[in-house]
């Protein structure tokens, strides 16, 4: 009898389907986790393709998962039966940034589903204190966006955001799409910025606001708050100059590409640069308290939502750029 199955990568674009061996027993402080649904995150489409040097492989995919806990460890907190999201960055807890409560930079922190296995599979079993539990009437398919809300949660408490702030989301992946849907609920004036018409129609979903491409941002249009989720050189590059004197820009997309900043434009209108990096404990409450609020337009975060049998097609369709969210269906 197959206990149960995950997917795995044995090495770059090697993306398989296998019975898990050996199924790991749960320990005093651990619990086994029947998975629902996981969020393919670029960070997986990064690790499929080899490109993350620190990548482990052999190794199981993903991190942003909910389920519900189908055995619990004595000193777990967690009943089985709970619903939870797992927190998939694990922190030492004694190094000067945990214990000044900056978690997301723990000097020892380990990425599941990069520098050790994830968590798509039908069964996981992790650490109880990484399985955050999420009210029973929030539906799966909000509950699985928790992760990755988290992070934008935590980005946009870098700068001001609220009513009559104007505020520019370059780049409609998963984060920036979040980060429109959020700044819209805090009442912000939005503008969103991509390449691609098709996530630019996505995002005009979520409500009023306005949308451009790159080549029609003019020298003269600037914001408050300019949140750079695109992670293309280009892109961080522009977004620099669309900030208002005194504004802020919050650099949440990711590269590994030098860009080009002249300096006396951000110390002269004195700009304020955040970087961000994924979130603490605190931004995860808070990403679930917004997500229980059903009146909080999150769905046209969520493209498509496959069996997880169907990996491939699901893989080729969130790299082809054209879509938001693809989940994998566990059950």
């Amino acid at each position: 009898m197959i206990d149960t199955l995950e997917l795995y990568l044995k090495g770059p674009n090697s993306l398989s389907i296998q019975e898990m061996q050996p199924v790991p027993e749960v320990k005093e402080n651990e619990v086994k986790i029947r998975v629902r649904y996981g969020g393919i995150c670029g960070s997986d489409l990064r690790v499929y393709k080899g490109q993350i040097i620190y990548a482990q492989y052999p190794l199981r995919p993903g991190h942003e998962v909910v389920g519900t806990v189908i055995e619990a460890g004595v000193n777990a907190t967690q009943k089985v039966g709970t619903k939870v999201a797992v927190f998939p960055n694990t922190y030492c807890g004694e190094c000067e940034f945990c214990i000044g409560g900056k978690t997301n930079i723990c000097k020892y922190k380990k990425p599941l589903g990069v520098s050790t296995d994830g968590v798509f599979a039908q069964e996981v079993v992790i650490d109880a204190k990484y399985a955050v539990p999420i009210p029973d009437g929030m539906p799966d398919k909000r509950a699985v966006l928790v992760e990755p809300f988290a992070v934008t949660v935590h980005a946009l408490k870098k700068a001001e955001i609220g009513k009559g702030i104007s505020v520019a989301v370059v780049g409609c992946g998963t984060e920036g799409l979040l980060a429109v849907a959020l700044s819209l609920n805090m009442g912000a004036e939005v503008t969103v910025i991509d390449v691609n018409p098709v996530k630019l129609d996505i995002a005009r979903s979520f409500g009023p606001m306005q949308t451009m491409q790159p080549q029609e941002v003019g020298k003269d249009t600037m914001f408050d708050v300019v949140i750079e989720a695109a992670g293309v050189k280009t892109a961080i590059e522009q977004a620099v100059q669309m900030v208002k004197p005194g504004g802020s820009m919050i650099a949440l997309g990711i590269t590994s590409e030098a860009v080009n900043w002249v300096p006396i434009h951000v110390v002269r209108n004195e700009i304020s640069i955040f970087g961000t990096i994924i979130y603490t404990q605190q931004d995860f409450e808070d990403a679930i308290r917004y997500l229980n609020d059903p009146t909080f337009n999150v769905d046209p975060v969520i493209s498509k939502i496959v069996p997880f049998t169907d990996f491939q097609s699901a893989f080729d369709d969130a790299l082809s750029g054209n879509y938001a969210k693809i989940v994998l269906d566990f059950k």
